[in-house]
């Protein structure tokens, strides 16, 4: 695994930090990761990733202060511990509630859609999968090691993280620049992927936590919703056509999203029509101008001073501001 970035020699580097002021911008941070954003929460937005590179393993750390829907993969081969260490309410997953602090194990090539809370201090860590259930064996942790082995297309809720694991992240995240220098040692990063890997097995060693594989009825109506959105975007599909298409009705429609996502139909495609202006104004074409009324029309606002305002109140700022700082 290579997922470092590289200094101005060129050399690995096996710390990064960075902060972003857009969700889409923030999720390209992580290195070897492949993520999407979506700004659900109104405000301007914030965010912070430390990264910590070793060699099977990498500890991120991802501070953001609106809430967001994620989704995408991590590096081959990984499996990725998520770990709250702070949160303002709680999450939803997979059509469920999700209250802090429980934390998650996901395989990398499917990593489940996360609504998170408004304000969301996370620990990711994505390790390699064969060294980690190694380790498993040699630990004599049947249990973990079963966990680790059945986990691809699986996702398990994890017990509650104990109060070890979180003042180990403190310790990691506590003074980077010194830890970058002691990380230039192998048997330093070694001894760190053993702590590390070893409070994890502790965790998947401690019950069995909640297995989250199966999807509710309501979530699945959510998913084919969002399907024939997405796939018909050029013609704008209505909530009426959504339901002609599913063959249910407004009202199960509604309760649908609300059980699954905690808003209605309406609100949803508002947000992610906003959040589609938004990925397009922020890459102007380089061959035909682009302009904030064509985009807006494309997503299907036909009221371009509502469509501004309403763009304003999610994002902090205008979308002609969007897209002047993008050709800048």
């Amino acid at each position: 695994m290579d997922t470092g970035a590289q200094d101005r020699t060129g050399h690995r580097a096996r710390v990064f930090t960075a902060r972003s002021v857009d969700a889409s911008q923030h999720a390209s941070l992580a290195k070897g990761w492949d993520l999407t954003f979506a700004q659900w929460s109104p405000g301007r937005f914030n965010g912070a990733l430390a990264a910590v590179q070793l060699d099977r393993m990498q500890i991120l750390r991802d501070q953001t202060n609106r809430s967001l829907s994620k989704q995408g993969t991590a590096w081959p081969g990984s499996l990725v511990f998520s770990l709250p260490m702070g949160a303002s309410g709680d999450g939803r997953l997979a059509g469920r509630t999700l209250s802090f602090p429980s934390g998650l194990l996901a395989n990398a090539g499917n990593l489940p859609e996360l609504r998170t809370p408004e304000q969301l201090d996370l620990v990711c860590v994505a390790v390699d999968r064969g060294w980690l259930s190694d380790m498993a064996d040699a630990s004599g942790c049947a249990l973990a090691a079963r966990r680790i082995r059945t986990t691809p297309n699986r996702l398990h809720g994890l017990p509650s993280t104990n109060q070890r694991l979180f003042q180990s992240f403190e310790d990691i995240f506590g003074n980077l620049p010194e830890l970058a220098q002691t990380l230039e040692h192998h048997a330093s990063r070694v001894a760190l992927e053993s702590l590390v890997a070893d409070l994890l097995l502790e965790a998947l060693s401690t019950g069995e936590g909640d297995d989250l594989r199966a999807c509710p009825p309501h979530k699945r109506v959510v998913d084919k919703a969002r399907a024939y959105v997405m796939d018909n975007m050029d013609r704008q599909p209505t909530i009426d056509d959504v339901c002609r298409h599913l063959g249910v009705s407004r009202r199960k429609l509604q309760n649908c999203f609300h059980q699954t996502l905690g808003c209605s139909p309406a609100q949803f495609l508002r947000v992610m029509r906003l959040n589609g202006v938004r990925r397009a104004l922020q890459n102007p074409g380089q061959t035909s101008p682009v302009s904030v009324g064509d985009v807006a029309a494309h997503w299907g606002f036909w009221h371009l001073s509502r469509f501004a305002g309403d763009y304003r109140d999610l994002f902090g700022e205008l979308p002609s501001e969007t897209l002047r700082r993008a050709r800048a």
